[in-house]
């Protein structure tokens, strides 16, 4: 595996501990039974995206330097 992929599940990883953590913080939950496509869902897509930009940005620039 090359520094790309480690890269890549690192950003998996950190992105939902996270997230995880925000969830436990706001007590944000939601379930499928309220329908596929919802506002949580929406919020919780919009929250990985900017989480998981937000660390592989982190990520990219403190591996840069090695």
């Amino acid at each position: 595996m090359n520094k790309k992929s480690y890269v890549s599940i690192l950003v998996v990883i950190i992105t939902y501990i996270i997230t995880r953590i925000v969830y436990k913080l706001t007590g944000f939950s939601y379930s499928f039974s309220e329908g596929i496509l919802n506002i949580k869902l929406l919020i919780d897509l919009g929250l990985w995206i900017i989480v998981a930009v937000l660390v592989s940005t982190a990520l990219n620039k403190i591996l840069s330097n090695i």
